[in-house]
C-alpha cells in the first residue's frame, strides 16, 4: 500500500513538473513572437534606427529558450544515455552563445543607442557584457571540448564520443546555465528599460506629426 502510494505522489510530481514546464515554455514562446511582431512592424512604417537592439532582443530570447529546454531535459530525464545527450547540447549551446553575445551587445548597438539619444543604458549595457565574458573565460576551455568532440562530433576518434557519458567534464552544469539564465536576465530587464524609451520616443513623434498636420 505504502509503495503505491509512493507511485502515486511519485506520478503526480512528475505531472505537475511537466505542466509546469509546459507553460514557462509557451511563455517564452509569447515573449519571442511578440517581440518578432513589434520589429516586423516597425520596419514596414520605415524605421530601422532600432534594428540593432531588436536583433538582440530576439537572439537572447530565442536561446534562452533553447537553453531552458534542454536545462529542463537534463534535470528530468531518467535515463543515463539522454541526460549525458541533453547535457553534450546544452555545453554546445551555451558555448554558442557566449562565442556570440558579446560581439551582438557591442560596438554597433552601443552606437546605435548613442544615436538614438539612449546612451544612459550603456554602461549597464557593459556591465552585463563583463559578466558573460567572465562566465565564458572560467568555462571556456571544458565546453569547447566538449563542443568539438562529444556534441559537434568534430572527432573521428570514436572513444571521445562517449567520454561524456562517463562523468560530466563541466562540473555543476546546472548552475552554469543558471548564471547565464540570470545575466541574460539582467539583459532582459534592461532591454524592457529602452524598449519603454523607445515606445515613449515613437509616440512623442507620432503626436508632433499629428498636431503640424
Amino acid at each position: 500500500m505504502k509503495e503505491w502510494y509512493n507511485r502515486i505522489l511519485s506520478t503526480k510530481k512528475k505531472d505537475n513538473l511537466k505542466e509546469s514546464l509546459e507553460k514557462s515554455e509557451l511563455i517564452r514562446l509569447s515573449d519571442i513572437d511578440t517581440t518578432r511582431k513589434i520589429w516586423n512592424d516597425l520596419q514596414k512604417n520605415g524605421i530601422n534606427n532600432y534594428d540593432e537592439f531588436y536583433n538582440i532582443c530576439l537572439y537572447s530570447s530565442i536561446v534562452y529558450n533553447d537553453i531552458s529546454i534542454l536545462t529542463d531535459n537534463y534535470q528530468t530525464s531518467n535515463s543515463q544515455t539522454q541526460r549525458n545527450f541533453f547535457g553534450r547540447l546544452l555545453c554546445m549551446t551555451i558555448i554558442e552563445f557566449l562565442d556570440d553575445i558579446n560581439p551582438l551587445i557591442g560596438k554597433s548597438l552601443r552606437k546605435e543607442l548613442e544615436s538614438n539619444d539612449m546612451s544612459e543604458f550603456i554602461d549597464e549595457l557593459k556591465e552585463i557584457g563583463k559578466e558573460f565574458s567572465l562566465i565564458k573565460r572560467e568555462n571556456n576551455s571544458q565546453l569547447r571540448i566538449i563542443r568539438n568532440n562529444s556534441a559537434a562530433h568534430k572527432t573521428k576518434k570514436a572513444k571521445d564520443l562517449i567520454d561524456f557519458t562517463k562523468d560530466t567534464p563541466v562540473k555543476n552544469l546546472d548552475e552554469l546555465a543558471i548564471k547565464i539564465s540570470r545575466t541574460n536576465n539582467k539583459l532582459t530587464k534592461l532591454s524592457s528599460k529602452i524598449i519603454l524609451k523607445i515606445t515613449e520616443t515613437i509616440k512623442l513623434k507620432f503626436d508632433n506629426t499629428t498636431k503640424t498636420e
